[in-house]
């Protein structure tokens, strides 16, 4: 199996960091290698699907009929 790697370093280890980027009114997670701080991807701070989720079932609207 491939190994990820960072485009810029070459190292393999990756890590999470929280971030708010200029003139954003949301947080984002920046998946970023450990080493150099490349950042290879983002996903969203809060997530959304289980929030939804937690609010339908409060709600009694089930989502998955």
């Amino acid at each position: 199996m491939a190994q990820s790697s960072c485009p810029k370093c070459g190292e393999h280890s990756f890590e999470l960091k929280e971030n708010s980027p200029k003139n954003s009114n949301y947080k984002y997670i920046f998946i970023q290698c450990s080493n150099c701080g490349t950042v290879v991807g983002t996903t969203e701070f809060n997530n959304i699907g289980k929030l939804i989720s937690r609010l339908a079932k409060e709600l009694n609207i089930d989502l998955f009929h």
